[in-house]
């Protein structure tokens, strides 16, 4: 009696059974099919976004307000390009530049330096420091106006009415963002470029894992391919943001690297 029972009840529980591991199945194979496909259209890119559009306002971080509260590096706010502020800066260059091509002249760095330090009291060499870091501040705001003005040319009303002390605190960070791949920020203004794109977030997204992974891997050599790329895939630009026509020749570096595009790159000779 008690075997029937067994065979009975263990012929209930089987389907079930069997019914749960297909199910366990299926959802895996849904996950890895998921993880399958890590390419990013336009419609994939509007995800998350507060907007579909190519504006500093549509970027994931644009709420992110105690940080754009923050002062900027390096004392930059209140530093400004004023006329004297620019003259001082040519001023200093020039004086160096003559300091190194008599050098050149006679190899005899000693003498140069004192005879060229315009020293005050300070010595030359502290004199030398002084102008170093005035002449970094300068390049440091320089390079925050040009940043600002190509993002505002490249896609215009990119900034709209940001105030200028948010753009340059956002430009910052996407500079400092290349740290995180081994660059040096001072370099890597392409990863402004690439961050006014998809995000300083990107690297922790899921869905840009390959352009992270590629990024690590060459930051120098890789991050300019990889705009041209998004620009390609995402954005269906024909053209990258130097003029060149996007060609298979010019997108090599990324071939078989990054998900094969939807649309394949016309040929050079083409």
């Amino acid at each position: 009696m008690k075997i029937k029972q067994y065979i009975t009840l263990t012929l209930i529980l089987l389907p079930l059974l069997f019914t749960g591991c297909e199910a366990k199945t299926q959802q895996r194979t849904t996950q890895v099919e998921k993880k399958q496909d890590p390419y990013v259209d336009f419609k994939r890119w509007s995800e998350e976004r507060v907007c579909d559009k190519l504006l500093w306002k549509c970027l994931p971080e644009r709420n992110d307000t105690v940080r754009w509260k923050k002062p900027l590096e390096n004392g930059l706010d209140s530093f400004e390009l004023t006329p004297k502020v620019n003259k001082k800066y040519d001023a200093i260059i020039k004086h160096y530049n003559k300091i190194y091509k008599d050098f050149w002249k006679t190899h005899d760095y000693e003498a140069y330096w004192k005879t060229h330090s315009r020293d005050k009291g300070e010595g030359p060499v502290k004199k030398s420091v002084i102008d170093q870091r005035f002449l970094e501040r300068v390049r440091a705001k320089r390079f925050l106006v040009k940043m600002e003005q190509r993002l505002d040319k490249e896609f215009p009303g990119f900034w709209r009415d940001t105030p200028q002390k948010v753009r340059f605190r956002w430009i910052q960070r996407a500079m400092n963002k290349a740290k995180v791949f081994g660059g040096d920020p001072k370099l890597n203004n392409e990863m402004v470029e690439l961050c006014a794109r998809i995000g300083l977030g990107f690297d922790k997204d899921p869905k840009w894992d390959y352009i992270t992974k590629f990024i690590k891997e060459d930051i120098e050599n890789n991050i300019s391919p990889t705009i041209n790329y998004i620009d390609w895939t995402v954005f269906n630009k024909t053209h990258a943001r130097t003029g060149t026509r996007i060609t298979d020749w010019l997108m090599r570096r990324v071939i078989g690297q990054l998900p094969a595009p939807k649309k394949p790159y016309p040929r050079l000779n083409d």
